[in-house]
């Protein structure tokens, strides 16, 4: 529903937030496109104006959430519409702001067997954002698979994928990635080895690897003077080996695919060294025209933030967003999936309407005759289509309420 300018204020049957407000007189409804000076001055009686003025009125009140005993002014509605406004205006300024991705990095992406990618992270809302660009761009999946098919490489399970700086695709290895979880949450296990290694005069500074030997004890790998001393150690002290058997099991993981390594700073950092990821990094490597479109892709989501556009409801109730920005489908797309900010922008449009037609009220009787004097013009808008209306500015971040005509050419 529009509420165009002063119009149907008297005759008019309102719908909004699900109720309905009729007029009180008696006469048929009119629709809402309908001038606004007609509907004032032209076949209306003055009482029956004010009739309409105390139904929105209460109208009003009821979207405050005031009882209909209470007492409320004009000030008040107003401040209340200033109140929408200005929550409208954030509404949508942040909305749009969360539209892109605001951290590729925390994404990864699954390759089903079908070529489907699917969006993998903690955040939801990134997820979303790229979940709905990948799935409006389903040939880049396609293409991938139909890579890894061709280089023989048919995995069993879905490949998980990670996209670098430049769009370099990277595989995930996620038996590597999840023992390295599984090592962070017990830290005491790094810091052990790194005052054992520090008593025994080790120099860790510039890094130092650990193998599982042919029995399975955790030993130094390479060349190191106390290497004796330091896997005699690890042998005592199997807690840190334990827990990465421990891990390996779980994942079907040869112990001989791994390596530790423990540097100046931080935990114990495990690799996993598996021929068929090996493989499929190979042809990914190939494949960079292909990242480079989703990273271009998933990059260029968001809204620019200092987009200007104008905000239009149409008779059923939608939304239409006018702007030449490059950006306006966007903010069209955000408006449709967020029904509630569309429904508040036509509370704040009807608040505006009592406003309008409070100060029309309060006219003296001079005025009131030079206006019914137009009163056949504005019956001829009313019959062409066009009426008296609001359209929403938005600039800045901020939305402005103007008032124009509904033109049909």
């Amino acid at each position: 529903m529009s509420v165009s300018g002063i119009s149907s204020y008297t005759n008019a049957l309102f719908q909004w937030q699900g109720q309905q407000l009729k007029g009180t007189t008696s006469g048929g409804s009119k629709s809402s496109s309908s001038s606004g000076l007609e509907s004032l001055f032209g076949n209306t009686s003055m009482t029956s104006q004010l009739s309409s003025m105390i139904e929105l009125t209460k109208y009003a009140m009821d979207a405050m959430g005031l009882a209909s005993d209470s007492r409320v002014t004009f000030n008040q509605i107003a401040k209340y519409r200033e109140q929408l406004q200005s929550e409208f205006s954030k509404g949508v300024k942040d909305g749009l702001a969360h539209m892109g991705i605001s951290d590729i990095t925390g994404l990864s992406f699954s390759l089903d067997k079908n070529g489907a990618l699917n969006a993998l992270g903690d955040n939801a809302s990134d997820r979303k954002a790229a979940q709905a660009w990948l799935d409006a761009n389903p040939t880049l999946g396609v293409e991938l698979r139909n890579a890894l098919t061709t280089a023989g490489i048919e995995p069993e399970e879905a490949v998980e994928l990670r996209l670098g700086v430049g769009g370099k695709l990277s595989v995930v290895n996620s038996a590597a990635e999840t023992i390295q979880a599984a090592l962070d949450g017990e830290t005491n296990l790094s810091a052990d080895l790194r005052n054992a290694l520090e008593n025994m005069g080790v120099d860790v500074s510039k890094g130092l690897n650990f193998k599982f030997d042919d029995q399975g004890n955790l030993a130094v790998s390479g060349d190191l003077e106390q290497a004796e001393t330091v896997n005699q150690w690890l042998t005592a002290n199997p807690a840190l080996a334990d827990a990465v058997k421990t891990q390996l099991e779980k994942r079907n993981v040869d112990a001989s695919a791994v390596t530790l390594r423990l540097s100046g700073e931080g935990n114990v950092r495990i690799s996993v060294n598996n021929a068929d990821l090996n493989d499929i990094q190979a042809v990914l490597d190939q494949q960079s025209a292909v990242g480079k479109n989703i990273r271009d892709g998933l990059d260029g989501l968001g809204v620019d933030p200092n987009i200007n556009f104008s905000i239009q409801v149409n008779d059923d109730g939608s939304m239409t967003i006018i702007s030449d920005h490059a950006d306006r489908d966007k903010v069209q797309r955000f408006f449709d999936e967020n029904p509630d900010l569309v429904k508040k922008y036509r509370q704040i449009e009807t608040l505006s309407g009592i406003d309008d037609a409070r100060k029309a009220m309060q006219l003296a009787p001079s005025d009131m005759r030079k206006r019914i004097q137009i009163e056949s013009m504005s019956a001829w808008w009313a019959n062409s289509g066009n009426a008296n209306s609001y359209f929403g500015n938005y600039s800045d971040g901020n939305l402005s309420l103007l008032a124009g005509l509904n033109l049909s050419v």
